[in-house]
């Protein structure tokens, strides 16, 4: 006789990047255990490749997981995971005053969602030349090591990685025409305050984020944290 099939519901989620609702299921112990491995490594690799692994089996509508948006793959994952285990987690927190690691519930519920300005992905460098900017994609973080994008060779590969287009009052140079020494030579021809505008992008850039508020259990100081991005929700 052949054992009963569970029943798994079915949730939706508006992904800004994509401008529509995405269909999913919670994931499965299975998936859960692919995921506990993961953490339990420390490796970027595995970590960023069991998300992936998990969104591609859980979201039931056709999505390119690889270039969807960052912001797009957190908002994804932190939905499977409130529907597949629950609303709270537990994270642990440094005290900005004595150090102290401090384990904090973390409602899911309460993470904003992220929103997009088109009008920030035009980055004007002088009063008629600019940048046209994408979001750097899942794929392109999974090129990177984190050590990597806190240098500056890392990331000014990155934004090579995000340009569009260059253009002026007269043209426009799509990226793809261009070989990477034009744009390293095109970038490296900016001043610093240009170079603070195209900066400041990545900065702006959307993310999944929220303030957390604790006592410290070990100095009792008052705490104020912002956690951002998907890692941060699970340290």
């Amino acid at each position: 006789m052949a054992l009963p099939q569970l029943n798994t519901a079915t949730y939706s989620v508006y992904v800004p990047g994509l401008g529509k609702d995405v269909s999913f299921r919670p994931y499965l112990v299975k998936e859960e255990k692919i995921l506990m491995l993961a953490m339990e490594s420390n490796d970027q690799k595995m970590i960023l490749k069991a998300v992936k692994d998990i969104i591609q089996a859980c979201v039931m509508d056709d999505v390119d997981v690889d270039n969807l948006a960052v912001f797009d793959v957190e908002l994804l994952f932190i939905n499977l995971r409130q529907k597949s285990v629950g609303e709270g987690i537990d994270v642990n927190i440094k005290c900005t005053e004595c150090g102290t690691e401090n384990p904090v519930e973390l409602d899911l519920d309460k993470i904003d969602v992220p929103e997009i300005d088109q009008e920030k992905l035009v980055v004007m460098l002088t009063e008629d030349v600019g940048l046209q900017m994408r979001y750097p994609s899942f794929k392109d973080i999974q090129r990177f090591k984190p050590e990597e994008l806190e240098k500056i060779d890392g990331i000014m590969a990155l934004l090579q990685e995000c340009i569009m287009s260059i253009f002026d009052s007269d043209e426009i140079h799509e990226a793809d025409s261009l070989s990477k020494k034009e744009l390293e030579e095109f970038i490296n021809g900016m001043n610093s305050e240009q170079f603070a505008k195209l900066g400041g992008f990545f900065n702006d850039m959307p993310a999944l984020k929220t303030e957390i508020k604790f006592k410290c259990a070990h100095c009792e100081a008052e705490n104020l944290h912002e956690l951002r991005g998907i890692q941060s929700f699970f340290t």
